[in-house]
């Protein structure tokens, strides 16, 4: 009765193990591949968003350099109006004396 129980054992055994085994051996090369596919995906974002995080701070400078060289540029541009608006005056208080001279003169005369 044990024999015949070891042998039928023996049986199964031979007709199961290659039932669960080339499934098992499939499913564990599969699970392989989609972890490797996943670390590689994770790999390539890593890097993309390394590459944005650097563009980024590229732009971030760059927009620094602008509003550095624009805020000097609006402050020359004041500056220049400025000076603009003191010379008209300086120009019409000098035709007024030129004026005030000739009449005093021709009034002395």
């Amino acid at each position: 009765m044990i024999g015949s129980f070891w042998e039928s054992s023996a049986t199964y055994l031979t007709v199961l193990t290659p039932l669960v085994a080339v499934p098992l051996t499939v499913i564990t090369f599969y699970l392989r591949a989609i972890r490797e596919s996943q670390l590689s995906w994770h790999a390539e974002w890593a890097r993309r968003f390394e590459a944005v995080e650097a563009s980024t701070g590229q732009a971030r400078a760059r927009i620094a350099e602008f509003e550095r060289d624009y805020t000097t540029k609006e402050e020359w541009l004041r500056e220049c109006m400025h000076a603009r608006g003191r010379i008209e005056r300086l120009s019409e208080a000098t035709v007024r004396l030129e004026t005030l001279m000739e009449r005093a003169m021709k009034a002395g005369q």
